[in-house]
């Protein structure tokens, strides 16, 4: 049985302070880059939102090639943690907002880009989350989302609280279309 939405929020309030060497069995600094690449936003220019930003390990790496990054999460302690890491590397263009991210505390195209890392997986409904992450994002700009293929390990929905054991191309495509985003693509990243 999937995790609740409460059962999800109190996983990562207890993990915060692991979370950083958890991820590493499951994907690195590389992803970042991808992500980025993906976007498309020109180096040095634009707002983005980083959803589900956790301890702030994406919201960081995009910090040095945009103008602004919004880290929205609903977890506390998570911001707490990301708070304290964005400020031991002397980041300063990252603002930190607790929400919900199935309702973004952001107007409509107020971003150039929507970033989730690991995020889809853990909504109740990803169609609502990918719907908020397109509505945020101006018109011409881009929602780039990293996560799980689908997976049999019915484990991870008790140990890493997983809602959705990852997700096929087609559901993906299918959810995007869903959203009015066009011009969607796919790839793996994942760690070899």
């Amino acid at each position: 049985m999937a995790p609740t939405a409460a059962e999800i929020q109190a996983f990562f309030e207890r993990v915060a302070g692991d979370w950083d060497t958890m991820r590493l069995s499951y994907y690195d600094e590389s992803v970042i880059r991808r992500m980025s690449l993906r976007s498309g936003i020109a180096a040095g220019s634009g707002r983005v939102v980083d959803v589900g930003t956790g301890t702030g390990f994406v919201a960081a790496g995009l910090a040095p090639s945009v103008e602004r990054v919004i880290g929205v999460d609903n977890s506390s302690a998570m911001l707490e943690t990301a708070r304290e890491n964005l400020d031991a590397l002397g980041v300063e263009n990252v603002e930190l907002v607790e929400g919900d991210l199935s309702e973004l505390p952001l107007a409509d195209g107020s971003v150039d880009a929507a970033f989730a890392n690991m995020v889809l997986h853990h909504a109740e409904e990803p169609a609502t989350m990918l719907a908020e992450m397109a509505r945020v994002v101006r018109p011409g700009g881009s929602v780039v989302i990293a996560d799980e293929v689908e997976h049999p390990y019915e484990w991870m929905r008790h140990e890493h609280a997983d809602v959705w054991l990852g997700f096929t191309r087609n559901y993906i495509e299918r959810l995007f279309g869903e959203a009015g985003l066009v011009g969607y693509g796919y790839e793996s990243l994942g760690m070899q």
